[in-house]
């Protein structure tokens, strides 16, 4: 922070200076994104802007800040996108005829293709990559004003870095290392902020709560490293049947919930079966045992819906846990929904498998 207020003196005007100690006071990588996307957008005159970043956990840039809504089509029209497009960009920015290497990552673009592009590459403070601004303009760019910026994002390097550090951090407080997927804290942190979104938005939320019916034997007969590259296993085969918002977490043992935003409790039983399938009776530990078997599991699944079956945290997870059991007793591998007329029960626990 200190060498890049030591360089304020190159900047153009006081908008500038603004702009940058602006960024500087957030270490959210959202707000800095953005913090940096608009200013660039007023500089160049730009119709329309937006920010692809690394996002934790993907190997690929997704949109993360921009200079319209969300649901603004220009901005939903960005994909996945791959970084090594945008390695070829340079270092600096550049002016460009269309999309050039973004085309690919270009969807359903309202119109015809720009004319002209402006390519931004953002790095940190060790010149890694960490990501990509696009702006469209109507007007010829001049070369002082693309100076100015690759000024401006220059002295914004120790900001991203920062950033990223945080955001690194926070990822190694909230996930669970032997899943790969949320902790428990987390859970217990994101779910009344989402019953909270939902009740302002009267919108649904669901859970799932997941129970492996057999992960005891794996640990009898294989050793519980092997249990533990058996969570690992799931996590990774349940967030290939879930969508990018909904989030898979560690409950505790051999147990997961997943929490699916503006769901209703039909659409939670389809996702509820998809994740039944794609654990029952596939073979896991393939390639650590090398038997040409593995080792075959199954999960007992229960679903509860706010507001329909539960009004606050508390209830849901109980409901959804309570329609897990009466699967357990019945036979495992199957799916539960609670009782829209179920009377309240003490609070829920880990179950014990």
């Amino acid at each position: 922070m200190v060498k890049s207020l030591e360089k304020l003196s190159i900047l153009e005007d006081s908008r500038q200076t603004a702009a940058l100690l602006d960024v500087f006071r957030s270490l959210d990588v959202e707000v800095l994104a953005d913090r940096m996307v608009r200013p660039i957008a007023d500089w160049l005159g730009a119709d329309f802007g937006i920010c692809l970043g690394s996002v934790p956990g993907r190997r690929k840039l997704l949109p993360i800040a921009g200079t319209t809504d969300k649901d603004d089509p220009r901005r939903v029209g960005f994909s996945n996108l791959e970084p090594k497009i945008v390695r070829g960009i340079g270092e600096r920015p550049v002016l460009r005829d269309g999309w050039g290497e973004l085309a690919d990552a270009v969807h359903e673009w309202p119109g015809s293709d720009p004319d002209r592009v402006v390519l931004v590459p953002v790095h940190d403070g060790e010149m890694r990559l960490t990501a990509v601004m696009a702006f469209v303009v109507e007007k010829p760019v001049p070369s002082s004003r693309l100076e100015q910026v690759a000024q401006f994002v220059e002295l914004c390097r120790d900001a991203v870095g920062n950033a990223l550090q945080v955001l690194a951090l926070r990822e190694l407080i909230i996930k669970d290392d032997t899943a790969n997927c949320f902790n428990r804290r987390h859970f217990e942190d994101f779910l009344p902020e989402e019953l909270a979104r939902a009740s302002r938005f009267r919108s649904p939320v669901s859970l799932i709560f997941l129970d492996m019916d057999n992960l005891k034997e794996v640990n009898n007969r294989h050793g519980h490293s092997m249990g533990s590259r058996t969570l690992f296993e799931v996590s990774v085969r349940v967030r290939g049947k879930i969508r990018k918002f909904d989030k898979l977490f560690r409950f505790g043992g051999d147990e997961f919930c997943i929490v699916l935003p503006e769901t209703e409790w039909h659409g939670a039983v389809e996702v509820a079966e998809r994740v039944r399938q794609v654990i029952s009776g596939k073979n896991l530990l393939m390639r650590e045992l090398g038997d040409g078997e593995g080792v075959s599991m199954t999960a007992s699944l229960g679903v509860a819906s706010f507001p329909l079956h539960a009004g606050d945290r508390r209830e849901l997870v109980q409901r959804a846990d309570r329609a897990m059991q009466k699967i357990k007793a019945s036979g495992k591998d199957g799916i539960g929904v609670a009782d829209v007329n179920e009377k309240e029960d003490p609070p829920a626990g880990e179950s014990d498998g």
